[in-house]
Protein backbone atom coordinates (compact mmCIF):
# COMPACT_ATOMS: atom_id res chain seq x y z
CA UNK A 1 0.00 0.00 0.00
CA UNK A 2 1.62 3.47 -1.03
CA UNK A 3 1.81 5.92 1.52
CA UNK A 4 -0.19 9.28 0.52
CA UNK A 5 0.91 12.27 1.14
CA UNK A 6 -1.47 14.65 3.20
CA UNK A 7 -1.05 18.67 2.21
CA UNK A 8 1.00 20.71 5.06
CA UNK A 9 -1.78 21.94 7.38
CA UNK A 10 -0.04 24.80 8.54
CA UNK A 11 -1.30 28.19 7.23
CA UNK A 12 0.98 31.01 5.55
CA UNK A 13 1.24 34.46 7.25
CA UNK A 14 -0.34 37.25 5.05
CA UNK A 15 1.12 40.31 4.36
CA UNK A 16 -0.04 43.37 6.67
CA UNK A 17 -1.65 45.01 3.88
CA UNK A 18 -4.29 41.90 3.04
CA UNK A 19 -6.24 43.66 5.80
CA UNK A 20 -5.87 47.63 6.11
CA UNK A 21 -8.68 47.83 8.72
CA UNK A 22 -6.23 45.93 10.87
CA UNK A 23 -3.61 48.61 10.90
CA UNK A 24 -4.51 49.93 14.37
CA UNK A 25 -4.35 46.24 15.84
CA UNK A 26 -0.74 45.97 13.97
CA UNK A 27 0.14 48.93 15.80
CA UNK A 28 -0.37 47.93 18.88
CA UNK A 29 1.89 44.51 18.53
CA UNK A 30 4.68 47.26 16.91
CA UNK A 31 4.43 49.14 20.09
CA UNK A 32 4.24 46.27 22.59
CA UNK A 33 6.83 43.89 20.82
CA UNK A 34 9.05 45.93 18.18
CA UNK A 35 7.30 43.58 15.51
CA UNK A 36 3.35 41.87 14.06
CA UNK A 37 3.96 38.28 15.52
CA UNK A 38 3.31 35.16 12.47
CA UNK A 39 0.53 34.17 14.25
CA UNK A 40 -1.26 37.37 14.26
CA UNK A 41 -0.78 38.05 10.21
CA UNK A 42 -2.23 34.04 10.06
CA UNK A 43 -4.70 34.98 12.61
CA UNK A 44 -5.94 38.02 10.14
CA UNK A 45 -8.19 35.59 7.88
CA UNK A 46 -10.47 36.28 11.04
CA UNK A 47 -10.53 40.19 11.63
CA UNK A 48 -12.88 40.25 14.77
CA UNK A 49 -10.17 38.04 16.31
CA UNK A 50 -7.03 39.82 15.51
CA UNK A 51 -9.26 42.93 17.01
CA UNK A 52 -9.91 41.04 20.49
CA UNK A 53 -6.70 39.58 20.64
CA UNK A 54 -4.72 43.21 20.63
CA UNK A 55 -7.57 44.66 22.67
CA UNK A 56 -6.60 42.04 25.01
CA UNK A 57 -2.80 42.77 24.91
CA UNK A 58 -3.58 46.17 25.47
CA UNK A 59 -5.05 45.72 28.53
CA UNK A 60 -2.07 43.71 29.77
CA UNK A 61 0.37 45.98 28.47
CA UNK A 62 -1.51 49.21 29.99
CA UNK A 63 1.58 51.21 31.15
CA UNK A 64 -1.36 52.45 34.06
CA UNK A 65 -1.42 48.90 35.81
CA UNK A 66 -0.93 48.30 38.76
CA UNK A 67 1.80 45.18 37.90
CA UNK A 68 5.24 46.72 36.80
CA UNK A 69 5.81 46.08 32.99
CA UNK A 70 9.38 44.43 34.28
CA UNK A 71 7.55 41.96 35.71
CA UNK A 72 4.88 41.51 33.30
CA UNK A 73 7.96 40.85 30.73
CA UNK A 74 9.47 38.45 32.95
CA UNK A 75 6.12 36.33 33.15
CA UNK A 76 5.89 36.43 29.64
CA UNK A 77 9.10 35.34 28.90
CA UNK A 78 9.13 32.23 31.45
CA UNK A 79 5.90 30.98 29.74
CA UNK A 80 7.27 31.39 26.29
CA UNK A 81 10.08 29.96 27.07
CA UNK A 82 8.16 26.89 29.03
CA UNK A 83 6.78 26.42 25.84
CA UNK A 84 9.23 26.85 23.53
CA UNK A 85 8.04 29.85 21.90
CA UNK A 86 10.87 32.27 20.72
CA UNK A 87 9.04 35.94 21.01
Amino acid sequence: MKKTERPDPRLAPLPQETTPELAGAFQTYVRVLGFVPNSVLIMQRKPKLVQALSQLAAAIWDPESEVPVAFKRMLAHVASRAHGCHY
